[in-house]
């Protein structure tokens, strides 16, 4: 029996790929949340990368 895992990823062209769509489905214990594309209110140092030099 697997250990349920609860992955937390972004959104990297990759992650969100048809291969990764059928990994994840294929595997019931494992449970994919993904971050938003842009959330500074979710991560206060989003305004740190947008201020200007």
């Amino acid at each position: 029996m697997a250990v349920p895992i609860v992955l937390v990823r972004d959104n990297l062209n990759t992650h969100v790929s048809r291969r990764m769509h059928a990994l994840i489905a294929a595997r019931h214990w494992l449970t994919v949340v993904r971050l938003a594309a842009y959330a500074p209110d979710l991560n206060p140092t989003e305004g740190v990368w947008s201020a200007p030099v």
